[in-house]
């Protein structure tokens, strides 16, 4: 059965309802963790700047799965006051196995497929449409690209001591260049303690609270860039935002 406006209106209200909520109860946590310097962050009021005035994308390397929710919390509680500044994320479609997409909403989640199966070419040809719907919109995103695993990968592209997987897909890319999107690299560094095995977010937790030789993690923004001219070269831009994510930035 499809639903009336007034049943859209008010499953809007209470998914943005249940976003406020959950930013809250996780940012509050978080701000403690970074008090007590177990997460750190550089570049974050060059971030917040940014992400007041929306349309930002965050791309990030993914020692584990703790950073899809971290980051986010970063910008607590000026999420709270302007919703644009809790990003919607772009996780795998067997992340959340059970959730309804309505689950994904309040979660301001767009799903995507790491595969190569005609169900994730259809599930992708569909988020990135809604991605740039939401860029429209001024909304930001935080994503993690297939293939950017911060492990030892045959593939791997390294600067220094920093190193990740080659990025094997950038259609995401495509869709901030064509909504003339922020693109904003953040490297995400753990303790070989904290990444080791990849663990999953229950694990990264646990880890990360109980265990004194996985602090700190830490959250590097760099500097935002757009993609310029009239036609998108994926691989050339996909190597561009490999380096920018794992160059550590010269102080001024």
């Amino acid at each position: 059965m499809q639903r009336g406006p007034k049943d859209r209106l008010v499953s809007l209200l209470s998914g943005l309802a249940i976003a406020v909520l959950l930013g809250t109860l996780l940012g509050l946590p978080f701000w403690l963790l970074g008090l007590f310097r177990v997460i750190r962050v550089s570049g974050y009021w060059r971030a917040v700047g940014y992400m007041r005035r929306g349309r930002v994308l965050i791309v990030a390397n993914h020692p584990s799965l703790v950073e899809t929710f971290l980051i986010p919390l970063v910008f607590w509680p000026w999420a709270m006051f302007r919703l644009r500044m809790f990003p919607w994320s772009l996780p795998d479609k067997n992340l959340f196995k059970g959730f309804t997409p309505e689950h994904h909403e309040w979660l301001r989640c767009i799903r995507v497929g790491r595969d190569d199966t005609l169900e994730s070419r259809k599930l992708n040809w569909s988020a990135m449409r809604r991605v740039m719907e939401h860029f429209e919109r001024q909304q930001c995103f935080v994503a993690h690209l297939e293939g950017g695993r911060t492990s030892k990968q045959p593939d791997h592209v390294s600067v220094g001591q920093n190193r990740m997987g080659r990025i094997k897909n950038g259609q995401v890319l495509k869709a901030a260049w064509k909504k003339g999107a922020w693109i904003m690299p953040l490297h995400v560094s753990m303790t070989n303690e904290m990444s080791q095995g990849l663990p999953g977010f229950g694990e990264s937790l646990r880890r990360l609270l109980l265990s004194p030789k996985c602090r700190p993690v830490r959250l590097e923004f760099r500097r935002p860039y757009k993609i310029a001219g009239q036609k998108f070269d994926e691989e050339a831009e996909k190597r561009r935002l490999e380096l920018a994510i794992l160059t550590p930035e010269v102080p001024a």
